[in-house]
């Protein structure tokens, strides 16, 4: 009988020490890693939003292969979502917030119980690779307050591990030439606006400026033609993010319009043309144009102006390498 209450004695100041013991500590717990990524902030936010794609770089699905996954939402979108069973436990994630390109935040839940949230920035560097910081905060049950001390290291080393495999994935992202043809182009109209702006700032200077042509657009009461375009009349020689290039943006109508001193409008008449299609990041189009070149050179063909560049697709709906760009020179006859 007395080694009975020894040992209801010795658990029960066990018990009151670990109690005590979790009362001192904070239950609240951060782990956050970074890494760089040699690929534009597009093609990682891609991957990160794009939840079907976590088990191809993500570390817990080769930890445990037991895991079964389902999805549900719009891919690359808020409230998209999975959840997943396996021997080491259950859950869910959803994506509950994103900014192009910027930033995605979500929820996770621990087999039912705990909840965790996530976060991802994404920092375009100059040179065309990513920063990116992958996040995750929350708070422990009282009685495990305790792994708070341990959780950085814990996790920390999980998160190391996904984010190396998602600079592979990225870096390993390929891109692709269509065929060159000849295509005959009718007279066409369009819009446009010249911008200047860094290096680092094409994606939101574009965005901008599309917003402010359909704007336009629609106070004329124009109608539009398909896909918007560029055109890149010059680019610094060293490429730095403080460099500064120079483009026109625009979109084609169906009717010639003057424009005023911001919009311009402008007519091309009929005419030959050398097209392909490029997929994949955007950043890589070079080597499409590189092909097209080859073919004005193998053909004894003569090209002139500054091509066009059209972006058929939106690249947050389509995987990173089905990101098209349609390449188009005018032929010198």
């Amino acid at each position: 009988m007395n080694a009975i209450k020894q040992i209801l004695k010795w658990t029960l100041i066990c018990l009151l020490a670990f109690t005590s013991f979790n009362l001192f500590i904070s239950g609240d717990y951060q782990v956050e890693r970074s890494t760089t990524i040699n690929a534009p902030a597009y093609v990682v936010y891609g991957e990160v939003t794009d939840l079907q794609t976590w088990k191809d770089w993500a570390v817990w699905w080769k930890k445990d292969t037991t895991i079964v996954t389902e999805y549900s939402g719009a891919r690359y979108a808020a409230n998209s979502a999975m959840t997943w069973t396996g021997v080491d436990g259950n859950g869910s994630l959803k994506v509950t917030s994103v900014s192009f390109a910027d930033s995605i935040t979500t929820e996770i839940i621990f087999d039912g119980m705990s909840t965790a949230y996530g976060s991802w920035y994404f920092e375009s560097l100059a040179g065309g690779g990513t920063k990116v910081s992958w996040g995750m905060k929350g708070e422990m049950p009282f009685f495990m307050h305790f792994l708070t001390l341990f959780f950085d290291d814990m996790i920390g080393a999980d998160f190391e591990a996904g984010l190396a495999g998602l600079k592979e994935k990225c870096e390993s992202i390929p891109s692709r030439s269509s065929e060159v043809t000849i295509v005959d182009v009718p007279e066409q109209n369009y819009l446009f606006i010249s911008t200047q702006c860094s290096m680092n700032n094409i994606a939101e200077a574009m965005g901008a400026i599309y917003g402010e042509l359909f704007a336009y657009i629609g106070q004329q009461q124009l109608t539009p033609v398909a896909m918007p375009f560029a055109r890149w009349i010059s680019f610094p020689e060293e490429g730095g993010d403080e460099e500064f290039v120079t483009f026109e943006a625009g979109i084609l109508i169906t009717t010639n319009h003057i424009g005023n001193d911001r919009v311009k409008g402008n007519s091309l008449s009929a005419r030959k043309t050398l097209q392909a299609t490029h997929y994949g990041s955007y950043e890589l189009s070079e080597n499409t144009h590189k092909v097209i070149t080859a073919y004005v050179a193998e053909n004894g063909l003569k090209v002139s102006g500054i091509p066009f560049e059209f972006y058929p697709n939106d690249p947050t709906t389509v995987a990173p390498e089905d990101v098209e760009t349609l390449i188009i020179y005018d032929l010198v006859e």
